[in-house]
């Protein structure tokens, strides 16, 4: 393996690089600026069917080649070490498939894996059997602070969790596939028990669900849908026998109530006001991409494949079975 690995990037839209030419925050917003970020990696060519978008990705992110389609790509003859799939996701099946034809070693694939729950389970199975690592950007598992959380709550810090309620919009596998593998990753898988309320504010196939779930131990997660049309939501409340820990703007704050002897009624334990800290939002991206770097040289495990973004799929598709022709 080269010290530097090349990248190709399919799609050319606002997570491939779009939110970090509006944004100069400090914050990692996409693909592009994370394999920058990161070091080891050179973004080597695009794949964009819109010429304009195309050629200005390749001026803004210094690309030396540029392809209408993924097989003027393959006729060039040329070979990366990784593909990101930033494309929207009803072509992620066909460009999963020409992908794992092409001489590449790893892919960086946007969430959810397809639109359809059979092509997901289909090629992740097929990437399993070609040996070609699949990770999937659910971006908070590469968040430090939400990792610290995971193991404090798996190391009884907080106590067991009495219930979950998240808060989202824009679709129930759009956005709701984070919410769903957000709580998969802090406190294990989740079986769906029923679906209350149905509301389109994404696109036809994928409503926004207000849903009841559990975990394991019998802690039921609700899931809250609003409408994207009033304002975009994307927040987690976890209520523990030690206290509440709420994930708020859109993952980048946490704020931590504790349990303490109320100050007016001291024969009653309440929560404390809390204190706000930031989350490692800013870098999870960029240690995504790390993380793909390091499974490629020396199979450290990743952080996000697609084992993981097929659980929360398959998920997210029962629960809209459950939701039938509810209106």
């Amino acid at each position: 393996m080269s010290d530097v690995l090349s990248v190709l990037i399919v799609g050319c839209g606002d997570i491939a690089g779009g939110f970090d030419t509006a944004h100069q925050g400090p914050e990692v917003l996409t693909h592009a600026r994370a394999y920058g970020r990161q070091g080891n990696f050179t973004l080597t060519a695009c794949v964009e069917p819109d010429e304009e978008r195309r050629l200005a990705f390749m001026e803004r992110w210094n690309v030396p080649h540029g392809f209408a389609d993924l097989e003027a790509c393959r006729a060039s003859g040329m070979a990366f070490d990784v593909a990101s799939l930033c494309a929207p996701t009803p072509f992620h099946e066909d460009a999963l498939e020409r992908l794992l034809q092409m001489p590449m070693r790893a892919v960086f694939c946007e969430k959810p894996l397809t639109a359809d729950l059979a092509p997901a389970r289909r090629l992740v199975a097929a990437y399993e059997a070609a040996g070609r690592p699949l990770a999937v950007n659910f971006l908070r598992r590469g968040d430090r602070a939400l990792n610290d959380l995971r193991r404090d709550i798996a190391d009884g810090k907080w106590g067991a969790l009495q219930s979950a309620v998240g808060h989202y919009t824009k679709g129930i596998l759009n956005c709701g596939s984070h919410m769903i593998d957000l709580v998969h990753f802090l406190a294990g898988p989740l079986t769906p028990e029923a679906v209350f309320r149905r509301r389109l504010d994404f696109t036809p196939d994928d409503p926004t669900l207000d849903a009841l779930l559990s975990t394991a131990e019998g802690a039921p997660m609700y899931l809250v849908g609003s409408h994207s049309r009033h304002f975009f939501s994307f927040e987690l409340d976890l209520t523990l026998e030690g206290g509440r820990v709420v994930i708020e703007d859109l993952g980048r704050t946490l704020r931590h109530r504790r349990v303490v002897t109320h100050p007016v009624f001291p024969s009653r334990r309440s929560l404390d006001r809390g204190d706000w800290t930031e989350t490692g939002f800013a870098e999870a991206m960029v240690r995504i991409v790390d993380n793909l770097q390091a499974h490629l040289a020396d199979a450290t495990p990743l952080l996000s494949d697609g084992r993981n973004a097929l659980a929360a799929q398959e998920l997210c598709a029962t629960l809209i079975d459950m939701a039938g022709g509810m209106e």
